[in-house]
């Protein structure tokens, strides 16, 4: 862990840092979670079971290798608050701690072996330029920089903003991402093991929308990888 700087010592004293989940003053060397709550996360340990209720959705479709998740989520608890800050609290940096946390979680269970590029479900213009960075991209962007697998942000892009979708049956949430996500460059992705990278795991609607605009590289191979999933 990198010690903190004299600067960052003395901002603590005038600013203080607080941990998202509980609300304790963090230590110098802490980021964002405290120690306690980050022994007390609801891991999922889904990249130690091959076939995870996550995994098991997307059983079946051509070149699917591996799905896993850390977090488990429920709205109101750790995921929860989490979450809520990375998406709607205008603070990024949660999303590359989490990132660089699960790349030195998963990295010991072979779960990036064989993987050429990091690929974060993409936001629309307008919806990036609201909240002003994607969730996904700062997740993976962590995921990047303990793993060294290149990000890429030039393949897939979304086309237009979808309606909310928190009140759509699963059916529902498919028809609403048909079409929703454009490929560039197809011919430099033929051959490679591509991971997706998304916040959460809800119906698998999203995912599964960009693995169909990815599906038409010939021989591509894809893995799944979210900060949390509601998959029990």
């Amino acid at each position: 862990m990198k010690m903190p700087s004299l600067i960052d010592l003395l901002l603590d004293l005038a600013y203080p840092r607080l941990c998202v989940m509980c609300g304790r003053k963090l230590q110098p060397a802490e980021r964002h979670v405290c120690a306690f709550c980050l022994s007390r996360l609801p891991c999922t340990d889904f990249h130690l079971r091959p076939d995870n209720p996550m995994a098991q959705h997307f059983f079946g479709q051509t070149g699917m290798e591996r799905a896993a998740a850390l977090l488990f989520y429920h709205r109101g608890d750790a995921s929860g608050k989490i979450i809520r800050c990375l998406k709607y609290g205008g603070m990024p940096d949660i999303g590359v701690y989490f990132g660089r946390f699960m790349g030195n979680e998963l990295a010991l269970s072979g779960f990036f072996d064989g993987i050429d590029l990091l690929i974060p479900v993409p936001l629309s213009p307008g919806r990036r330029r609201w909240r002003g960075y994607n969730q996904a991209e700062r997740i993976a962007f962590g995921l990047s920089q303990v793993t060294g697998i290149p990000l890429s942000t030039e393949h897939l892009f979304r086309l237009r903003d979808n309606p909310s979708q928190t009140a759509l049956d699963s059916r529902a949430r498919l028809e609403s991402m048909r079409s929703l996500f454009s490929l560039k460059h197809p011919e430099t992705l033929a051959g490679k093991h591509v991971l997706l990278i998304d916040d959460v795991f809800t119906t698998g609607a999203t995912l599964q929308a960009c693995v169909g605009a990815l599906s038409g590289c010939p021989g591509i191979h894809f893995s799944l990888l979210t900060l949390a999933c509601t998959a029990s």
